[in-house]
């Protein structure tokens, strides 16, 4: 009889990617905003359409209006999503006038994009590879100074 010695075991679990990091607010916060989220996509947001469920890789829980700083986790703060190993096109900050948890690109607009060391340009790309834990992927919201409107806005 031949035997590896290993018995029957189940092949070890992949260890999820998870990310953490801070966003700072810089400047007064707008009075009319009913919500503040961490939002990543997988894919770029070409025009409207692509601001959709299917395209979602994370929601965060809601940020608290008012604050300065707010750490998170995509482990323990996400409301929407389990992080894949994959490239995401898009990784913001992003507010919302409406009520409820409105899915419509309208409804939303971006007040900080992720931008890591080597994108000068911040395009919000971040790669997540195989049971990575990434530390300080920080944004910076900057309300006297925003950045860029992903297509299909208001």
């Amino acid at each position: 009889m031949l035997s590896c010695n290993e018995g029957i075991e189940p092949l070890p679990e992949s260890l999820q990617p998870v990310f953490s990091g801070k966003v700072t607010f810089v400047g007064d916060w707008p009075t009319d905003i009913t919500a503040t989220h961490i939002v990543m996509f997988k894919e770029t947001l070409e025009d409207s359409s692509d601001f959709s469920i299917v395209n979602l890789g994370f929601i965060s829980e809601e940020i608290p209006a008012g604050s300065t700083e707010f750490e998170y986790n995509t482990s323990l703060n996400a409301i929407i999503g389990t992080i894949e190993a994959r490239e995401y096109a898009y990784l913001v900050v992003a507010q919302s006038k409406s009520e409820g948890l409105s899915l419509e690109r309208k409804d939303w607009f971006v007040v900080g994009i992720y931008c890591n060391d080597t994108d000068i340009i911040c395009t919000g790309r971040i790669d997540v590879p195989e049971g990575a834990y990434l530390e300080n992927i920080d944004i910076i919201c900057d309300f006297n100074n925003p950045p860029p409107q992903p297509p299909g806005g208001l």
